[in-house]
């Protein structure tokens, strides 16, 4: 089908854009468009022309639209998606006046820099973390995680079983806990490790006790994701702090580790994956299949069974105009092929973009993502290069991205961080701290650069 020529010709143009302007390496622009390529290049063609068709559920998906009309939809929307995401990137250069040149030279520059740290990053992070372990400890306490988590690890029921567990323990009650468990305590731990690793903390048992229970905290979710993502964050800061660009051995062992990872996240998440090949299947249909599947789902769903929602699933936007607000997205797609409401599907952002404004959202929705991924890396890497700061909000970035390629845009922005990035780190990297100057009698003291 024409479409097919269409979906390959954008993913080629991309590929061409991502090599040359982009290039491989450990920025966020970088990250977001290599895994688009990787999740939803080839691997989309395999799963809709060869993977897919072999199964009853995707006969099942197909069922719920008219024939022949949600594949082809789908291949113009990721197409557009691409060409977008890399235009958004172009004019983001274009914008802020930088060019291709001066970015592949921050990025040089980055590997011969040593990790810089401002006055009073250290003092902030000591203060900081010592209340965070405080606050952390007490809600650990208070929602008796550790019981939970040490039960979940320990038990031996099935999948289906251990997701009725999450749903029921998973998490804290708090959102706004919930919230910076997602985002602010990890930059905070990521501040942490570098001030660690550069010995620019005084207190360092604060700063391990600080990492620990974010690792914890990540645990007490009882999903096997957000654990082993952290992990492999902490593992990619460590290589930040020596260099933004990706060696090809390197690379190999970093995915060496992700597998085994994620493969014992699997052996304790679901007990009946069993054995190396079993597992290794099991990970390349979590990782490369479902997302693709899930795509899907949402085209084959909207607007044949579902219309598209128009801003209804934005709660501030219903308040606004004192609409009553439906079920969420991901639940009503679930039911539309699973036939009940406790059944979840989610999708990278594209899909949520297209569920609320159709057409135009698939557009503006992905111009803005790659145009607001790129400024990050402008502020980030060409305007203030390796700091401890800087390091940590790449992190963040990163973590952002994945949510993106996750879920909505807006939960990538808020949930994810990204909003969160560029203000966590000019607040760390600012070298303003409070002195005492000589004035006049009953004058005030006022802020001094350190």
């Amino acid at each position: 089908m024409w479409t097919s020529l269409v979906f390959s010709i954008a993913v080629v143009l991309s590929a061409a854009f991502y090599f040359r302007r982009i290039g491989v390496n450990l920025s966020i622009s970088s990250l977001l468009l290599g895994l688009m390529l990787v999740l939803h290049g080839p691997a989309y063609l395999y799963y809709t022309r060869v993977w897919g068709p072999q199964t009853a559920f995707f006969e099942r998906i197909l069922f719920a639209a008219p024939v022949g009309t949600v594949i082809p939809t789908l291949d113009i929307a990721l197409a557009l998606c691409f060409c977008c995401i890399c235009a958004g990137m172009a004019l983001s250069d274009g914008v802020f006046g930088v060019s291709r040149l001066q970015m592949r030279d921050a990025i040089s520059n980055w590997n011969l820099q040593t990790v810089r740290v401002s006055k009073g990053f250290s003092a902030r992070v000591e203060i900081i973390a010592a209340i965070g372990v405080l606050v952390l400890a007490f809600f650990i306490i208070f929602e008796n995680s550790i019981p939970h988590v040490v039960t979940y690890l320990q038990s031996e029921a099935g999948e289906f079983e251990k997701i009725a567990m999450r749903r029921e323990y998973g998490g804290s009650r708090f959102y706004l806990l919930n919230l910076f468990n997602s985002n602010l305590f990890p930059f905070m731990a990521f501040c942490c490790f570098v001030a660690l690793r550069e010995r620019s903390i005084r207190i360092r048992p604060v700063a391990l006790a600080f990492i620990a229970v974010v690792l914890f905290e990540k645990a007490a979710t009882l999903s096997k994701a957000p654990l082993a993502i952290f992990i492999l964050q902490l593992m990619v800061i460590e290589h930040l702090r020596r260099s933004l660009r990706v060696r090809v051995g390197a690379a190999l062992g970093f995915i060496a580790i992700c597998v085994v990872l994620f493969g014992a996240m699997t052996a304790i998440a679901i007990r009946e994956v069993s054995g190396a090949e079993e597992t290794l299947r099991f990970l390349f249909y979590r990782v490369f299949m479902i997302v693709n599947e899930s795509l899907l789902e949402y085209f084959a769903a909207i607007p044949s069974v579902l219309p598209h929602s128009w801003g209804s699933q934005f709660s501030w936007l219903v308040n606004i105009l004192r609409s009553e607000s439906s079920p969420p997205t991901y639940l009503l797609v679930g039911a539309v092929h699973r036939g009940v409401m406790s059944s979840t599907t989610v999708a990278m952002f594209v899909a949520d973009a297209w569920a609320d404004f159709s057409w135009a959202a698939v557009l503006v929705f992905s111009l803005f993502a790659g145009f607001f991924v790129r400024w990050l890396d402008i502020e980030l890497i060409v305007k203030r290069g390796k700091t401890a700061a800087t390091i940590s909000g790449l992190a963040l970035g990163h973590y952002g991205v994945f949510i993106m390629l996750s879920t909505a845009l807006q939960t990538a922005m808020v949930t994810g961080g990204l909003i969160l990035v560029a203000p966590l780190t000019i607040a760390m990297s600012c070298a303003f701290k409070w002195r005492r100057i000589k004035t006049h009698a009953g004058a005030m003291p006022r802020l001094q650069q350190a």
